[in-house]
């Protein structure tokens, strides 16, 4: 597995299914079905479709992760986006 230093934490490349539900710009509520592209004990990583503020609180269920187990319930905050690839948007997160 593929390690990724940032200035917190190790990251491990990782492509668990990921349940992501809160609320979107418009203030609907909205459930997404994706994958993780990387996670470690502070925060993850995915891409959405769905258009989210900065500082978001959505709630996750990761399922099949190395790091978490085979399945977790977990809050997090957006606190990054990145380049959109095919209609979505990469997104980082820090956990609650």
């Amino acid at each position: 597995m593929a390690r990724h230093v940032s200035q917190r934490a190790v990251r491990e490349q990782e492509a668990s299914e990921l349940a992501i539900s809160g609320v979107d710009i418009n203030g609907k509520e909205f459930s997404e079905n994706t994958g993780t592209i990387n996670i470690s004990d502070t925060g993850i990583a995915f891409y959405l479709r769905t258009t989210v503020w900065m500082d978001a609180h959505l709630t996750m269920e990761i399922s099949s992760s190395q790091l978490f187990g085979p399945s977790s319930m977990i809050k997090a905050k957006v606190v990054r986006f990145g380049s959109e690839v095919s209609g979505r948007r990469f997104v980082g997160a820090r956990f609650d």
